[in-house]
């Protein structure tokens, strides 16, 4: 059956409308346009106290967490108690869409120390957050202003609620929150703008604000495949650095600053088999990730359900709840024609908006987007590994706190990860006692057997998975692909992720995105330059930053497995050699060299973690 198409939205003004609004000076376009003195967007007298959700502001919500309005004063701040109405209803942060100085004429003076209509001030002393990301008037910012406004009030959502506004709460206002839907829920443009208008009516009034909403969702489209698989119907090859570049646009705050230098999907993946071999529960970052899905799913369905209830979407049957039943996608989307002042040979030439667009970024050689330097996610330059250490150890924690400069110097050289790892040593006494086991899959034998003093079945599962040097069963390739193909079309594909439990799925599908790769983790010339330094302290400080982070996420993974099956300690690495190096089995003999610099690396990233455990149990004890 074929998806209904939903219809494209238009401008809410007409084409004259725009022109003459561009042509009247400011200070006659708030006499003749909004009102001067007397613009009803500058008070509740206009508005009925349904449209105040805020009492003395015109203000609605758009969603549970994000209420749009009109621009607050001074003079309503203090005369209908906003700071205590933001408080009663956990509003946490307030972004401001506005140039300073703009509308100058439209109700009350401007605060002279902000050039708006209220001092942020008012607002930060009350522990309210305050973002500034202006934009023209009826205009649009740059496509790379968009996605850093976005991606704060993705974080300003993450805190609380949030209130965004621009003058009247509708273009501009509509436009950023728009496109938050779009980043966080993968709707299509057309749904975002319809659910805002029928939450906020007459949202979005422009053509080139409505343009970049459909901009912001092509954009993003380019950005989302996970897997570089061409075989996938949503296939499209990268490299280690595409993938890195494309990830630092969609993730924001901690996630960003954790998963600056490695890819998520070989974090994730590392962590999971890590967690599986040990026995140990689902770690923070698996369950803040299904936590965050179940969320977004639940507001998804409510989009929807508002969207097919004014007959832009057909109404889901009960029994596909769970199904994704978009008519579009951002990779998926009718042109909205007629508005869109662009000529075709503009479109033909442009091969994608990831190539032009992307092109704004500065980016040097650690990859990091100057852009993203903002009040709400901080300066991203001081990342470190050590970021990805649990708090508790991390230098300067009070857990380590007594320990001498030098350990502490130790300790910030460290490459940890956060990925568990057995304090057991690497010998054939290592029980690891498991409190919770999550339910595996039937296909594999992972019941333990109490009488056994050596690692569990599960442990050796995922051991075996991991070194197993041939192709997968066909069930396991089927589920992988399944699962690649999820991950790569919906954003549904984490929480299958997280949730899958075959450590044979798991490891096809860290080995295949490495496999896969348009380019080695590591060429000819990164192993020659490895096999030459391989006496150093730390041979893998030859390579650039996100190969050197990449390889110890996936040797804290290995030891962590290893350490409980020593046995399969060379097969594993043998494995890991030809993913990262893209060699056939039968040359892992001329990689003699990077076998010696991959167990030295190994041995280092078990001793740190060792080293710090035994320090954060020594300091607990004083």
């Amino acid at each position: 059956m074929m998806p209904t198409l939903i219809p494209v939205p238009q401008p809410s003004y007409s084409q004259a409308r725009e022109n003459l609004v561009r042509a009247i000076p400011p200070k006659l376009l708030c006499l003749l346009a909004c009102g001067g003195m007397d613009c009803r967007y500058e008070g509740p007298e206009g508005w009925k106290p349904s449209q105040q959700l805020i009492r003395g502001v015109f203000s609605s919500w758009v969603t549970d967490d994000i209420i749009a309005m009109a621009r607050p004063s001074n003079h309503l701040i203090e005369k209908y108690n906003i700071i205590e109405q933001f408080q009663r209803l956990n509003i946490k942060s307030i972004i401001n869409m506005q140039l300073p100085g703009e509308h100058a004429h439209c109700g009350p003076p401007l605060d002279p120390g902000s050039g708006f209509t209220y001092s942020p001030q008012i607002f930060m002393d009350n522990d309210i957050y305050f973002y500034n990301f202006g934009m023209q008037d009826f205009g649009v910012t740059s496509l790379v202003g968009m996605i850093d406004g976005v991606k704060v009030l993705a974080f300003a959502v993450s805190e609380g609620r949030v209130a965004v506004h621009c003058h009247a709460g509708l273009g501009r206002t509509g436009v950023l929150i728009a496109c938050y839907l779009i980043y966080t829920l993968r709707i299509s443009p057309s749904e975002a703008v319809h659910y805002v208008r029928i939450k906020r009516p007459h949202s979005i009034q422009t053509r080139a604000q409505l343009s970049q909403v459909f901009d912001f969702a092509r954009l993003l489209g380019t950005q989302l495949v996970q897997y570089p698989d061409l075989s996938l119907r949503h296939g499209v090859p990268f490299t280690l650095q595409h993938y890195l570049n494309r990830q630092a646009i969609l993730l924001h705050g901690q996630e960003a600053r954790t998963l600056r230098q490695t890819p998520k999907m070989v974090y994730l993946l590392c962590m999971h088999l890590s967690c599986l071999a040990q026995g140990l529960p689902a770690p923070p970052e698996i369950q803040a990730e299904l936590e965050k899905r179940s969320a977004l799913r639940t507001m998804n369905r409510s989009v929807r359900e508002i969207l097919a209830a004014k007959q832009y979407l057909p109404l889901l049957r009960e029994g596909h709840k769970g199904s994704r039943v978009s008519s579009e996608s951002v990779s998926s989307w009718d042109e909205p024609l007629g508005f869109l002042e662009r000529k075709r040979e503009v479109l033909l030439d442009k091969r994608s908006y990831s190539e032009s667009d992307l092109s704004k970024f500065a980016v040097n050689e650690g990859l990091e987007f100057s852009p993203y330097c903002t009040p709400a996610l901080g300066n991203e330059r001081q990342w470190s590994v050590q970021d990805l250490l649990r708090p508790d150890l991390r230098p300067g924690s009070p857990m380590l706190a007594s320990f001498s400069p030098g350990h502490q110097t130790t300790m910030k050289e460290s490459h940890t990860l956060n990925i568990p790892i057995s304090s057991m040593t690497t010998s054939n006494n290592c029980a690891m006692r498991s409190k919770a086991l999550p339910k595996y899959s039937s296909n594999t034998e992972l019941c333990r057997n109490p009488h056994n003093p050596g690692p569990t079945s599960v442990a050796r599962a995922v051991a075996k998975a991991m070194a197993d040097p041939g192709p997968p069963g066909e069930a396991v390739l089927q589920r992988s692909a399944l699962l690649q193909e999820e991950l790569n079309s919906s954003d549904c594909g984490w929480a299958l992720l997280v949730t899958e439990s075959d450590p044979q799925v798991l490891s096809c599908l860290l080995w295949t995105w490495l496999d896969k790769l348009k380019e080695p983790v590591l060429s000819a010339d990164d192993v020659e330059r490895l096999s030459c330094g391989a006496n150093n302290r730390k041979p893998l400080s030859v390579l650039k930053k996100p190969q050197r982070d990449t390889i110890y996420c996936l040797l804290s993974c290995v030891s962590s497995v290893t350490s409980l099956c020593p046995h399969r300690e060379e097969a594993v690495l043998q494995r890991l050699m030809r993913a990262l190096t893209r060699r056939h089995q039968e040359e892992m003999g001329s990689l003699a060299t990077l076998m010696t610099v991959l167990k030295a690396s190994l041995r280092e990233t078990f001793h740190n973690y060792i080293y710090l455990r035994r320090a954060s149990s020594t300091n607990a004890t004083l």
